[in-house]
C-alpha cells in the first residue's frame, strides 16, 4: 500500500519566512548603523568648523579691540626683536652660580652645582652683581626641600623651575630675556 507522504512544499515556505524576517532585521540594523555614523561625522565636521570659526573670530576681535594702534605696533616690534635675538644669537650663554651644600629637611645633605643660561653677556654681568642675594635665596629654597620631593626626575625638574622663578624674582625680571632663561644642574648629590 501506498504510504502517505508529507508535503514537502508546505515546509519550505514556512522555513523561508523566518529567514527573510532575519534578513530584513539585519538590513534595518545595518542601515541604522550607517545612518548613525553619517550623522556623527556631519556633527563632528560642523563642530570642528564652528570651533575654528570662533577661534578666528576671537583673534580678529582681540586685535581690533586695541584702542591704541601704537600699543599693537609696540608688541609687534618686541616680538620681532625677540625673534631677531633668537635668530642672530650664537651659542647659549651659561654662567656658574656656585656649588651649594645644604641640609635638607630631615637631616640629609644636598650638594649641587648650578649653572644658569642668560640671554647675553650684559645679562651675565647683571646676574654677577646680584650673586650674593641670589645665593642666599637659592640656599633658602634648597634647604626647604624634603629628600623625597627631589628624589624623582619630576621633582628635580620642578626644583629647576622654582630656582629659575626665585632667581628671576631677585633680578626683578618680567621675561626670560631680562633674567635667567634656564637653570641646569651640573651635579646633584643627596647623602
Amino acid at each position: 500500500m501506498a504510504e502517505a507522504k508529507k508535503p514537502a512544499p508546505a515546509a519550505e515556505p514556512a522555513a523561508s519566512a523566518p529567514k527573510s524576517k532575519k534578513n530584513l532585521v539585519l538590513y534595518i540594523v545595518i542601515g541604522l548603523l550607517v545612518l548613525v555614523i553619517l550623522v556623527g561625522g556631519v556633527f563632528a565636521a560642523w563642530l570642528f568648523m564652528t570651533i575654528s570659526a570662533n577661534q578666528n573670530f576671537g583673534e580678529q576681535s582681540s586685535s581690533e579691540s586695541h584702542s591704541d594702534g601704537d600699543k599693537k605696533d609696540e608688541k609687534d616690534k618686541k616680538k620681532k626683536d625677540k625673534k631677531d635675538k633668537k635668530e642672530h644669537a650664537g651659542p647659549p650663554i651659561f654662567d656658574k652660580l656656585d656649588t651649594y651644600t645644604v641640609n635638607l629637611l630631615g637631616g640629609t645633605v644636598l650638594q649641587t652645582e648650578i649653572h644658569i643660561q642668560v640671554a647675553d653677556e650684559k645679562q651675565k654681568e647683571v646676574v654677577k652683581s646680584y650673586l650674593p642675594r641670589i645665593s642666599s635665596q637659592v640656599n633658602l629654597l634648597l634647604s626647604s626641600k624634603k629628600p623625597e620631593e627631589i628624589a624623582t626626575l619630576e621633582g628635580k625638574v620642578a626644583l629647576m623651575g622654582e630656582l629659575k622663578q626665585t632667581i628671576n624674582k631677585v633680578l626683578d625680571a618680567k621675561e626670560d630675556e631680562d633674567g635667567v632663561m634656564s637653570v641646569e644642574f651640573k651635579s646633584f648629590i643627596v647623602q
